[in-house]
């Protein structure tokens, strides 16, 4: 029962894990303490205990990092250890910044050029016969623009003829029967994935026609930096930006073997009501994070991706100023995601970065370039009353927009 339900709720939910665009969560606080960390300390007990009460939630928590030049403030609420700078999570998709450095890196050294078309990059296999290439450019991968299926987290159509159809094709080789192959300790690969697409002939649109959100095209970027570098796609992320910044507790999961957490870590929690049933609450913290790598495959921790992010936005990550200037323009998005750039997105009183989402963490991640100041805020679990939902329902949503004015109303506070 527990092994099945998680994996029904990824694509419900992880395509909204930026939807904290739009409502207000009410200041529950009571009279400010004078001190800085008190402060946002009792605004992150007051937000958890909001959600707490609400739902019964008694394991997971949030917490929450602020960053100026003045220094920074960690504080969390309901989660045991106390969260430190050196505690890991899954960032999930805040990932993708990652991806999308290395190709505006490989883009600044002349390696290729935005307006390339895929075709150009890609093996000339069966594989990678994506539908629509010849006019997909890598501007439109980095935007979410090219339609590229995103064959994680959509149901393979069912006028396919495959075993796998009406399925998520990752749920169908690790769940065990009768949804899937019962393996779930499978390593998935790029060549793997792409070969769904390709011989399923799978698309989401035309090219440019609209903004759809796609971990798979973020899989596509990646495989462009292999052929490109001659090294995979995480070894180079890693000799590029994780080593020479000195983000030495991060690192990127790629094997299907690979789903503990390094200590010290936090664990996260997904709360549901499986139909006929009372509450059940499933430890999330394992997980087989290979089909995500380079979009959602790294490990962090509050200090180090933080400071990624500020690094990058800020142009100290090797990337140029006018480099920074060109992942900052914004286009119009979705409803989950108002305004997305080349991998980066927006949120006004809290500045450019991306937000994750990987059952059960859900982070938001800011840099604002002109109060100098980086926001981190993460929940620890997900309360989900019907886990058959075709859309998130309103008490994730509640969370998700509670987490950004709690961002927002930490900035205000450390920036007074």
């Amino acid at each position: 029962m527990k092994r099945r339900l998680l994996p029904t709720l990824i694509f419900t939910l992880v395509l909204f894990s930026s939807m904290i665009q739009s409502c207000s969560v009410l200041d529950h606080r009571a009279p400010e303490p004078a001190n800085t960390q008190a402060q946002l300390q009792q605004l992150t007990d007051s937000i958890f205990t909001l959600y707490s009460t609400k739902w019964d939630i008694r394991q997971g928590g949030i917490f929450m990092r602020v960053m100026n030049p003045s220094g920074s403030y960690l504080v969390s609420s309901n989660i045991t250890p106390l969260v430190q700078d050196n505690t890991h999570f899954r960032v999930a998709s805040i990932s993708k910044t990652f991806t999308a450095a290395a190709i505006m890196r490989l883009k600044q050294e002349g390696k290729l050029a935005l307006d390339d078309t895929i075709t150009k990059y890609l093996p000339n296999t069966p594989a990678y016969n994506i539908p629509n290439k010849e006019k997909i450019t890598i501007k439109l991968l980095l935007q979410h623009r090219a339609g590229v299926f995103d064959v994680t987290n959509q149901n393979i159509p069912d006028t396919v003829k495959q075993d796998y159809a009406r399925k998520r094709y990752s749920d169908y080789i690790t769940e065990p029967a009768p949804v899937g192959l019962n393996d779930p300790n499978h390593t998935f690969t790029y060549d793997e994935l792409f070969g769904v697409i390709s011989q399923n002939r799978l698309a989401n649109h035309l090219p440019n026609a609209q903004f759809y959100y796609s971990n798979s095209g973020y899989q596509l970027l990646a495989k462009i930096v292999e052929g490109l570098t001659n090294m995979s796609f995480n070894e180079y992320i890693t000799k590029t930006f994780i080593e020479p910044l000195k983000l030495t507790n991060t690192y990127g999961v790629v094997l299907g073997t690979d789903q503990r957490i390094r200590a010290p870590f936090i664990e996260s929690f997904l709360h549901v009501f499986p139909p006929g049933s009372s509450r059940v609450v499933i430890n999330s913290t394992v997980s087989n994070m290979s089909n995500a790598v380079a979009d959602g495959h790294i490990v962090s921790t509050p200090a180090d991706i933080s400071r990624w992010m500020e690094l990058l936005i800020s142009g100290q990550a090797g990337l140029s100023a006018a480099t920074v200037e060109e992942m900052k323009k914004m286009l119009p998005g979705d409803a989950g995601n108002e305004r997305y750039g080349l991998g980066l997105t927006f949120d006004e009183g809290l500045g450019f970065g991306h937000d994750g989402f990987k059952p059960s963490y859900l982070s938001r991640l800011r840099y604002d370039p002109n109060t100098k100041t980086t926001v981190l805020v993460v929940a620890t679990f997900i309360y989900v009353k019907d886990p058959e939902e075709k859309q998130p329902g309103p008490d994730f949503l509640e969370l998700a927009y509670g987490l950004r004015d709690m961002g927002r109303q930490g900035a205000q506070i450390i920036n007074r």
